[in-house]
C-alpha cells in the first residue's frame, strides 16, 4: 500500500435496507460493528463493582476526589494520568464517587479501542480492520486492562488513532488533520500515562524499520516523508497540543493542580527506567502477554516473521512496531500488567493481516479450493481441539485430586502408566487389592493409574486425529489450504481459552494472588468493612456516614478509598489512650492497645499471598487453566475493626 493512498475496491459490501426507519441503510458491516461493541461493552462494564478497587486504582482515584471534595479526609495523593485524573475530577465533581464511577472512563476507552480499528477501513479494506475489533473486542489484555483503569488503554487508543489522523494529512494536505494528530500525540506523551513516551518511540522506530528494510522500489518513501515535514503546521499543531494538555489536565482550568499530575507522570515515566514496582517481576508485561495471549503471541510471532521477509512497508512498520514493544515490555522495569497490551495490539494487527489472506486469496489453478473449505476445516479443528482441551481438563482433576499427595517422582508415575493397562473396577476391596506401588512407600489404586492413562491415550488419539484431518484436507484441496484451516481453528481455540482465563480475573474471586494479571490485591472484606461501619454509624448517630473514625492504615490505598464517605476519619500513626473514637480500624496485634475506652472487635482479612514456587508439577497442570492449586493463599494482611462499647450497643466489654 502507497504511503497515504487509500485503498480503492470495486465493490462495497451491499446495504441492506432498514424497514423501521425508512431512507436509513444500515450495511452488515456496520451491524457486525455494533455487535463487537456490545460484546466489547458487556466483558468490559459489567460487573464492575465486583471487586474492591486495590491500592494503585485508589490512588488515581483519590487524587481527583480528594482534590474536588475537600471533605474527603486524607492528604492529596500523585496521580499519574493526567488524562483520567481529569475525567475522574469530572465524575466525581457531579456525582458519587464509587467502584462503577471509577472504572467506568477506562472502561468506555476500552470500548472505544475496539472501535477505532473501523476508521483504517478507507486503507486496509473491510476484513482486516473487522478482525483487529474482534481480536481487541475478546482479547483478555485489553479487557482487563480497561476493567482494572489501567491507563495505557488510552494510550493503545491514541496509538491507533494519531497514525490514522498523519496518514490523512498526508493524503488530502489538510492542515486539520496534522493539528490534530499532533494533539494526538502529545496528549500520548503528556497525558495518557507515564510510559506514553515509549509507545510514541516504537511507532516511530516501526517508521524507520520500514524504510530500513525496503528495497529499491521503495526508496521515494524518504523523499514523501521530508515533503512531510515541510509541509506540516508545526506552529498550529504545538499551540493546539500545548492548549489541549493545559485544559484537559486542568479540567478547563476549574482544577489548577492538574498541570501538576502532568509533571508526576513524567517523573514516574522516567523513574520507571530505575525502579521496579514492589512485587512485580522481570519483564512482567512479557510474562502476562504468554499467560493471557497464548494465542495472540504465537501467531504474532508468525505473522511477525512474515511480515519481515514478504511484507509491505505497512506491515514492516506494525513489525517495528511489534518489536520495539517486545524490548520495551522485556526492559522497562516500571511497566504494569496492562502494559502487555504494547504486544497484543500490534501483533493482533499482523494477525488480522495474515487472516485476512487466509480467507480471500484466490484458489490456484492445480487447487480449486471452495469458498466454505478453509472455514469449514477451521471449526472442525476448533472442535477437535475443543475436546483436547476438555480431556486435558479431566486429566488434571484426576492428577490433582485423585492421585495420592505422596506421589512427587514424575518419572516414577510415567513409568508405572507405561507398564500397561490398569483396571478400572469401582469395587473398594478390589480397588485395596489392586493398589500399585508408584515410588517406593507410595501406592495408588489401580483404578486410578487407570483412568490417567485412558485420558492420556484420548488425548493422544483425538490430536492425532486432528493431524488427519490436515493430510486429508490437504489431499483434497493442497497443503496450502489444509494449513490454513488448522492454522484458523487453533487460533480460534486459543482466543477461547485466552478469554476464558481473562473472566476468571475479572469476574472470579477479588483478591486471589494466584493470579499473575494482579499484584497484592485486597478482598472482599473491604466491602464488608464499609458496611459494618455503616450499621455502626446509624446505631451511634443516626446517619450512615458520620461515625468517627480513628484509622492506623495508609492514607492512599485501598482502605482509604473505603473510608471516603466517613468525613470525620482520622488517619494516624499509632493509637493509645487517647483513642475513643466510635470505630477504629488498625493491623492485628498480638495484644490488644490501650486506648481511651472499651471497645468490641472484630477481624478482617484484607489481602492474601502465595508464591509460585510452591507448585509442584502437578499443581501446575491446574493453575494453568483454573488458577487452582493445593497449596491456597495465606493471610498476610488482617486488620482489627475496634468498635467502641457503647456504640455496639454493650454496656460492658469482657475478655471473651
Amino acid at each position: 500500500m502507497p504511503l497515504g493512498e487509500p485503498l480503492r475496491e470495486k465493490t462495497d459490501t451491499q446495504p441492506i435496507l432498514t424497514s423501521a426507519v425508512p431512507g436509513v441503510r444500515v450495511t452488515p458491516e456496520a451491524l457486525i460493528y455494533l455487535a463487537l461493541a456490545l460484546v466489547a461493552l458487556l466483558l468490559r462494564v459489567a460487573a464492575l463493582d465486583h471487586a474492591p478497587l486495590d491500592d494503585a486504582q485508589a490512588r488515581q482515584a483519590l487524587a481527583a476526589l480528594r482534590t474536588v471534595d475537600r471533605r474527603v479526609p486524607g492528604p492529596i495523593p500523585q496521580a499519574d494520568s493526567p488524562l483520567t485524573f481529569a475525567l475522574h475530577a469530572a465524575i466525581f465533581g457531579m456525582g458519587s464517587a464509587n467502584e462503577i464511577t471509577a472504572r467506568l472512563p477506562v472502561a468506555l476507552a476500552g470500548v472505544l479501542l475496539v472501535l477505532t480499528p473501523a476508521l483504517w477501513r478507507r486503507y486496509l479494506g473491510v476484513l482486516p480492520p473487522l478482525i483487529i475489533s474482534l481480536l481487541l473486542a475478546v482479547s483478555p489484555v485489553a479487557m482487563l486492562a480497561a476493567r482494572t483503569m489501567s491507563p495505557v488503554t488510552w494510550t493503545m487508543l491514541l496509538a491507533l488513532l494519531g497514525p490514522w489522523l498523519a496518514l490523512r494529512f498526508v493524503e488530502t494536505r489538510a492542515e486539520r488533520w496534522a493539528v490534530l494528530a499532533t494533539v494526538c500525540f502529545a496528549a500520548m506523551i503528556l497525558l495518557a500515562e507515564p510510559a506514553g513516551l515509549l509507545t510514541a518511540l516504537s511507532l516511530t522506530f516501526g517508521m524507520l524499520f520500514a524504510w530500513l528494510t525496503g528495497d529499491e522500489s521503495e526508496t521515494d518513501v524518504m523523499d514523501t516523508v521530508r515533503r512531510l515535514v515541510r509541509a506540516w503546521p508545526w506552529a498550529a499543531g504545538v499551540l493546539a497540543a500545548g492548549v489541549t494538555v493545559a485544559v484537559v489536565a486542568t479540567l478547563a482550568f476549574w482544577v489548577p493542580s492538574g498541570l501538576g499530575v502532568v509533571g508526576n507522570a513524567l517523573w514516574a515515566g522516567l523513574h520507571g527506567f530505575v525502579e521496579r514496582p514492589v512485587g512485580t517481576p522481570k519483564a512482567f508485561p512479557a510474562w502476562v502477554a504468554l499467560r493471557y495471549e497464548t494465542g495472540i503471541v504465537l501467531f504474532g510471532l508468525l505473522a511477525l516473521y512474515h511480515a519481515i521477509r514478504q511484507g509491505g512497508f505497512f506491515e514492516r512498520a506494525l513489525a517495528g512496531w511489534a518489536l520495539a514493544s517486545i524490548v520495551w515490555s522485556v526492559g522497562y522495569v516500571g511497566a504494569s500488567a496492562a502494559h502487555a497490551l504494547w504486544i497484543t495490539v500490534p501483533m493482533a494487527i499482523l494477525i488480522a493481516l495474515r487472516v485476512t489472506d487466509w480467507l480471500t486469496e484466490r484458489p490456484g489453478l492445480m487447487w480449486r479450493v471452495p469458498s466454505w473449505g478453509v472455514p469449514l476445516h477451521a471449526l472442525i479443528t476448533m472442535g477437535l481441539w475443543l475436546a483436547v482441551g476438555l480431556s486435558i481438563v479431566l486429566l488434571g482433576k484426576r492428577l490433582l485430586f485423585d492421585l495420592p499427595g505422596g506421589v512427587t517422582d514424575f518419572s516414577a508415575l510415567v513409568d508405572r502408566l507405561a507398564e500397561g493397562i490398569y483396571s478400572r473396577a469401582s469395587d473398594f476391596q478390589y480397588q485395596q487389592i489392586q493398589s500399585v506401588e508408584v515410588q517406593p512407600g507410595v501406592f495408588v489404586y489401580a483404578y486410578v493409574l487407570g483412568f490417567i492413562q485412558l485420558r492420556l491415550l484420548i488425548t493422544v488419539l483425538v490430536t492425532l486425529l486432528n493431524g488427519v484431518l490436515y493430510f486429508l484436507i490437504g489431499s483434497l484441496w493442497g497443503a496450502r489450504a489444509a494449513w490454513r484451516g488448522v492454522a484458523l481453528g487453533t487460533l480460534a481455540t486459543l482466543l477461547l481459552f485466552s478469554l476464558g482465563l481473562g473472566g476468571q480475573v475479572a469476574f472470579g474471586s477479588a483478591g486471589d494472588p494466584r493470579q499473575l494479571w494482579v499484584i497484592d490485591p485486597v478482598t472482599d472484606d473491604v466491602f464488608e468493612l464499609r458496611e459494618t461501619l455503616q450499621t455502626m454509624s446509624l446505631r451511634a448517630t443516626g446517619e450512615p456516614k458520620l461515625l468517627t473514625v480513628t484509622a492506623l492504615v495508609p492514607p492512599d490505598g485501598a482502605l482509604a478509598w473505603a473510608l471516603r464517605d466517613y468525613p470525620n476519619t482520622v488517619f494516624v500513626d499509632g493509637v493509645g489512650p487517647e483513642t475513643a473514637t466510635g470505630a477504629v480500624l488498625m493491623p492485628v496485634r498480638d495484644e490488644q492497645p490501650r486506648m481511651g475506652a472499651p471497645y468490641v472487635g472484630k477481624d478482617l482479612v484484607i489481602r492474601r499471598a502465595w508464591n509460585i514456587d510452591t507448585l509442584s508439577w502437578r499443581d501446575a497442570i491446574m493453575w494453568f487453566y483454573r488458577n487452582e492449586t493445593a497449596i491456597k493463599p495465606e493471610e498476610v494482611g488482617r486488620l482489627r475493626l475496634w468498635v467502641r462499647h457503647d456504640v455496639y450497643g454493650v454496656e460492658q466489654v469482657t475478655e471473651d
